[in-house]
């Protein structure tokens, strides 16, 4: 599974919402170049709810894990964020 794959795997079942997929990109395809280093970006537009639900938020970023990897969201401002690495 991707990466991008889970990040909208998790935001549907935490946020129980169907993710357009627009909104979920790899980080190296983002046309915005957001976060390069990044392993995928989320765009807030489009229903994707927004980063002030920070509870929920933090429970998307506890299911990113691709053992022994841990990933996490983090804004970049209030339309976009990142999913980085905890290493």
């Amino acid at each position: 599974m991707t990466m991008e794959q889970q990040v909208t795997e998790a935001i549907e079942k935490v946020f129980n919402i169907k993710v357009n997929p627009q909104c979920v990109c790899p980080a190296n395809e983002d046309p915005g170049e957001w976060a390069p280093n990044a392993h995928a970006i989320i765009y807030h537009t489009n229903g994707m709810p927004s980063i002030d639900h920070i509870d929920k938020w933090a429970k998307v970023s506890a299911m990113l894990v691709k053992p022994p990897e841990w990933f996490y969201v983090e804004a970049i401002n209030n339309e976009v964020s990142a999913v980085f690495n905890l290493r």
